[in-house]
Parts: C-alpha cells; sequence; structure tokens
C-alpha cells in the first residue's frame, strides 16, 4: 500500500510539472524569463549545467533540491510555489532578487542588468541605477516602492493571496518581457521593444488569462487620451520617449495612467506607506470639470496659461494629460516620491529630497527641479533669473494669479521684485522674499485654498 502511495504521489507530482498548458507555453517562451536565447539559467554549486535557458527548473524545484549547493528550500521544506529560495522576505530579499542583482547573481554570468526607465525610455544611458536590486535598496532621502505595503495592499484583491509576492502585482513572471528584449545595456528603439507590465486588477492564476498590458490595441497612451505629448528624450529635440523615435502622440508607450490607477485611484484612499509614515495621496486623473475636477496634469484641462516649455507648447498646451512615468520610476529612485533624474531631455539641476506636508511651510523648493524641466522658471524666463526660482510665473507672467504686494503675507518675510518689471503690483527693487514651499501649492489633489483671501481657490497640480 505505502509503495503505490508513493507511486502515486510522483505520478501527481509529475503529471504537474508535464502537464503545461495553464503555465501558457507560447506566452512563456515569449517572455524574458522563457526565452531560449536570453531567459533565466540559473547558476550555482551543483545545478546541473546542461539545463537550457528558459528552463522551469531554472526557479521551480520539483523536489526539495537537486544535489546541489545552491539555496536550499526554507525548514527543510518546498517553498511556496516550489521556489528555489523564499518567495518574499523583505524590501530587499526574495526569490527575485536572488537572480536580479548586478553581482552575486544565481542567472548565468553572475549579475543581471536592469537599467531604470530613465535610461531605457528617456535615453540617459550614462544612469549608474542598474540592477532591480538596487532601485529597491534606496533609503531615504532616496525611495522605492514599497513592497511590503504592496504585500499588504493587493492581498485579498483581484486573486492575490497573502502568499504572493508583491513584485507579482505589476508583472506576470510568466509573461513579462525586456524591454528592451534582451538588451540590457542599450536604451529600447522601435525595433527592440517588449512589454513588461499586467495589470493587477486584471491578476488570475490562468498564465494565458493574465496577459501583458500595453502590448495590443487599446493599451496605449494615445488610447487613454487625445492630449498627450511625448517628453524629449535626452539632449535632443528631435525625438522622443519612449523609444526615440520621431512619435509623440503616445501611440508606443504603455497606457501607464491606467496601469497605475488600478491602485492609486480616489476608490483606494487609505494606502499607507510605512516609508512616508501616512496614507498617499488619492489621485484622480480622470475627473474633468476645472476647478471641481481632477488633477490638471491628468484629464482636467488647465484653466490658465501654464507657461510651459517644449515640446509641450503650442494650441494644445493646456490639454495635454501626463503619463506616470514622464516623472516617476517604477521601482525606486534616489530622489524622493520616485521622482525621476532625467525629465524631458535633460537632468535635474539638483537633488530632490524632501516632500513637506502642508501646513510645513520650511521654503524648501526642491521639487521645482522637477517642474522647471517643462515649466518656465525665472532662469527660463530671463537670463538675470535664478535657476528653481518662480517669481515670474506667480507675479508677472500674463496670467500671474496673485499680485505682488504685501509679500510678507505670504513669504513671511522678504519682498520685492527681482525679475518682475511690470504687473503684479507693488513691490520695490530686488528683494529675495522666503520662498513658499512648492508643497503648499502642488500636489496630487491641491489646490491654494490655504492662502485665505489671497486664495484663486483653482487645482494647482
Amino acid at each position: 500500500m505505502r509503495i503505490r502511495s508513493i507511486i502515486f504521489i510522483v505520478s501527481v507530482i509529475s503529471a504537474v510539472f508535464l502537464h503545461v498548458s495553464p503555465a501558457g507555453a507560447g506566452v512563456y517562451l515569449d517572455s524574458a524569463h522563457g526565452n531560449s536565447s536570453y531567459g533565466v539559467k540559473r547558476s550555482a554549486s551543483g545545478f546541473p549545467t546542461d539545463y537550457p535557458r528558459g528552463l522551469c527548473a531554472h526557479c521551480h524545484e520539483q523536489h526539495a533540491g537537486i544535489n546541489g549547493a545552491e539555496p536550499a528550500p526554507a525548514g527543510g521544506a518546498p517553498s511556496d510555489y516550489a521556489l528555489f529560495y523564499d518567495n518574499y522576505v523583505s524590501q530587499t530579499d526574495g526569490v527575485c532578487f536572488e537572480c536580479h542583482k548586478d553581482v552575486s547573481s544565481y542567472q548565468s554570468g553572475g549579475g543581471l542588468l536592469n537599467r531604470s526607465y530613465s535610461f531605457r525610455a528617456g535615453g540617459w544611458t550614462s544612469d549608474p541605477m542598474d540592477d532591480i536590486l538596487e532601485a529597491f535598496s534606496f533609503t531615504s532621502p532616496g525611495s522605492s516602492h514599497n513592497l511590503g505595503n504592496i504585500k499588504t495592499f493587493i492581498t485579498g484583491k483581484w486573486g492575490y493571496t497573502a502568499d504572493s509576492n508583491p513584485c507579482n502585482a505589476c508583472h506576470n513572471p510568466h509573461a513579462a518581457q525586456g524591454d528592451p528584449l534582451g538588451a540590457p545595456s542599450i536604451a529600447k528603439s522601435t525595433t527592440t521593444r517588449g512589454w513588461p507590465v499586467s495589470r493587477p486588477s486584471q491578476h488570475s492564476t490562468d498564465n494565458n488569462a493574465w496577459g501583458l498590458w500595453g502590448d495590443d490595441a487599446g493599451e496605449k497612451m494615445s488610447d487613454y487620451t487625445s492630449g498627450y505629448q511625448s517628453p524629449f528624450r535626452y539632449g535632443s529635440t528631435t525625438v522622443y520617449e519612449p523609444d526615440g523615435s520621431a512619435a509623440q502622440n503616445g501611440s508606443n508607450l504603455t497606457d501607464f495612467n491606467t496601469f497605475c490607477t488600478d491602485c492609486h485611484n480616489t476608490a483606494y484612499t487609505t494606502i499607507y506607506s510605512a516609508t512616508l509614515g501616512r496614507n498617499l495621496k488619492a489621485i484622480n486623473w480622470v475627473t474633468t470639470g476645472g476647478e471641481s475636477g481632477g488633477d490638471k496634469h491628468g484629464k482636467n484641462n488647465a484653466t490658465g496659461g501654464i507657461n510651459i516649455r517644449s515640446p509641450f507648447s503650442g494650441a494644445s498646451s493646456g490639454l495635454y494629460v501626463l503619463s506616470c512615468t514622464d516623472c516617476h520610476e517604477p521601482h525606486g529612485s534616489p530622489n524622493v516620491v520616485l521622482i525621476r533624474k532625467e525629465v524631458n531631455r535633460g537632468l535635474l539641476s539638483g537633488s530632490v529630497t524632501t516632500i513637506a506636508q502642508p501646513a510645513s511651510n520650511n521654503g524648501n523648493k526642491e521639487i521645482g527641479y522637477l517642474c522647471r524641466q517643462c515649466h518656465t522658471d525665472d532662469y527660463g524666463y530671463t537670463a538675470s533669473g535664478t535657476v528653481n526660482a518662480w517669481e515670474y510665473v506667480h507675479h508677472c507672467a500674463p496670467d500671474y494669479p496673485y499680485n505682488q504686494s504685501s509679500c510678507s503675507g505670504c513669504h513671511g518675510s522678504g519682498g520685492g521684485k527681482d525679475v518682475c518689471s511690470g504687473g503684479g503690483g507693488g513691490g520695490g527693487g530686488g528683494g529675495g522674499a522666503t520662498p513658499i514651499n512648492c508643497n503648499y501649492c502642488h500636489y496630487h489633489g491641491s489646490s491654494d485654498g490655504w492662502a485665505g483671501g489671497r486664495a484663486t481657490n483653482k487645482r494647482t497640480f
């Protein structure tokens, strides 16, 4: 009886690994893990060297081990999903990081490169960040998507369980493709495109049902809105993100807004960030209606001038809708809140290390280093102006929102005009008014209502 039981169990286990259709053989073979040329190939002491690239056994062990010195199953028992290492341990420890790092990787060759979005799409190929473990290892003043918080958030939603890997919130490991395909040391081009993400709201344990997002018609930024304008690539005024082509309407860009707002939306208003010590700001990228609508960087139109830089100028300048990845890295950044180091053809002129919450006016305006990549600061207005100073747009642009008088009422101290020679009210000589914290007025869902009688009560982001 015991022998027959053992034979039965072995037969069942064998059937699991022989029956491959639920894993979606075609989809898997087209994936970054399953590709026969550059797919996964584990290298470890005692691990069979003749296993071909893309073989399931590089990640999944049919038994407790394969007589090697590779990481042993935790506690001497099979790990979740028969993986060769614990599925998820912490922000910087888990099965994905056993390969996705540039040194001491179990991937053949000893290192696996995965570049930043600024490198791959932005074309800034000098970005030193080159692997996923590094991207998820940023601590203050940098930032990384918090995997523990993601795991907490997805558990119980869309078929995810407490055993799910938080990386799988955005990536189907049996379908995700490299972008660019199999070429981690170059920026992506029209001929090397891949599609790495799958929507969490479409998650399914059926690999064929949980497809990629962005690869099909109806899943591009040009489908999300007719008002998308691609930023320039690094150092260029003729080619655009994400692939260095002349296309600039988002027809070649994944609809990241629909993708990201599966989680970051107004329905889920209590996404807690242990990193920030608070709930994340709810993001309303879809509601129109001017001052009563959502964010104006989303589908809500601007209700005045926006003093914008190329390529966002022109008749449509007030109608543009940004993609989340125009400003944010998906995994991690040396800046706070995942802000990219390269945006719209150039590097930020300073680091963004602090986001102070209203009403904490500490005069910090580092976020302006991001804003000036697309908006006109005083230096962009006149060569005598100061980089990341914002007198012009607030006090003397054609549709300036605030009269330049009684400066201390808002700034606390200082005053006078530095670049404004007319309009904007009174005020004498150059002054150097104490800066107002940018985050007083500019963040997801913001207005300037704090300014009392001086407020425009407009949406200010």
